[in-house]
């Protein structure tokens, strides 16, 4: 079957700058940063080949804006100035292939702590409620308190205007899977009677701040887009319903693009959930009702990954562009292959349990990458047993 890539190909206005086609780098979780979260060479290298190989833009994986707001050992962390050269070898390297680069900024909230004591630490989130960390392991977070959601503010803002120094296009606030800002927006998880809980006005309030905060002190065109929580898929929580209500107010706020995302961690493992994340379009009808209630670009992604699948999404106009994240972790050159009519040879990711996460969780490589050099291990570190 022969399918046009003219779609796929296409320019894209995002804010003031031009991405050269409609496909992201969606934001991964790799885990080349130090101990302290300051980006390794293999960081710079790693952003940058996903660059070479053709995509529009590439997005970071989250950088925590504070040590409190860490969850990973192996995290990029961007909390204060003189972290910025360090970050700034990452968006050059990105930039020299010809991507926009974007920075996904974050706190993790309830799933945060220094990972040596990571099941005893203390973690923030809008009400103490206990929730699954780890598997047999229940914890109740702390309420964060208004003088520390006011610091929270400060340091997404700090963080954004860090990104900006250090060369980057615009930053993605992360506003899912349950870390802190997304916990804020959900009524199972939000039971705070203040200023920032109860109603829907109230659970958007630590959101629509830091984007208002961020908007107000970046330049015009630095890019400033939402990684939204689009469907909480758990009883009493946040619903599409909110996340449209919430996306136009968005887009009136100073974003530029949403990345609407289902689920936190914990419900995406619930029984009546299995297999939902292997399952193709698994969070699209979400992403492309979002799209319907606004003017900027939504981008979609979860399973999406053939160019067959893409240009569907694209000729119905229900995403303006599709984010890769595994795919490209297994093929960097993915967009190149497309391009030259080489999709039989695109090496494809087939792994159903997100092997790839223990980059992060144990330091190690992704079993399913055969590259030999990925094989041997990085940095140091042994590779995992399957």
């Amino acid at each position: 079957m022969t399918v046009s890539i003219d779609r796929m190909m296409s320019p894209l206005n995002i804010g003031g700058k031009t991405m050269r086609n409609r496909i992201v780098h969606a934001p991964m979780s790799v885990g080349y940063a130090d101990s302290a979260g300051i980006p390794l060479q293999t960081m710079v290298e790693h952003y940058g080949r996903r660059a070479q190989g053709g995509v529009g833009m590439v997005i970071t994986e989250n950088v925590a804006i504070s040590t409190a707001g860490r969850q990973m050992p192996h995290q990029p962390m961007l909390s204060d100035r003189r972290r910025v050269p360090a970050f700034a070898a990452v968006a050059a390297e990105i930039k020299r292939h010809g991507a926009l680069a974007v920075m996904q900024i974050v706190h993790a909230g309830r799933y945060a702590g220094p990972w040596d004591v990571y099941e005893s630490a203390r973690r923030l989130a809008p009400s103490a409620v206990s929730f699954p960390l780890l598997p047999g392991r229940v914890v109740t977070p702390d309420e964060i308190t208004a003088g520390e959601i006011k610091q929270c503010i400060d340091e997404f803002v700090e963080t954004a205007l860090s990104a900006e120094q250090a060369g980057f296009d615009g930053v993605e606030l992360h506003a899912a899977q349950g870390f802190l800002i997304s916990s804020f927006l959900s009524p199972r998880l939000n039971r705070r009677t203040d200023q920032w809980g109860g109603s829907f006005e109230n659970r958007i309030r630590l959101l629509m701040e830091v984007l208002r905060r961020v908007r107000a002190v970046v330049a015009p065109s630095f890019i400033v887009g939402v990684h939204l929580i689009s469907d909480e898929l758990a009883p009493g929580g946040w619903a599409v319903s909110e996340a449209i209500r919430l996306s136009p107010l968005l887009e009136d706020a100073g974003a530029d693009f949403i990345m609407p995302v289902v689920s936190t961690f914990e419900t995406l493992k619930a029984p009546e959930n299995a297999g939902l994340m292997n399952t193709p379009f698994f969070q699209h009808s979400a992403t492309a009702a979002i799209k319907k209630a606004v003017g900027i670009p939504v981008f979609t992604n979860g399973r999406i990954d053939t160019p067959e699948a893409i240009d569907t999404v694209l000729a119905a106009g229900e995403a303006d562009a599709v984010g890769l994240a595994r795919p490209l972790f297994a093929d960097p050159d993915w967009v190149a292959k497309v391009i030259a009519g080489r999709v039989a040879d695109i090496r494809v990711c087939g792994c159903p349990t997100s092997l790839c996460l223990r980059t992060q969780l144990t330091g190690s490589v992704c079993e399913c990458w055969p590259d030999p050099a990925k094989q041997a291990g990085f940095l140091g570190y042994e590779r995992s047993a399957a």
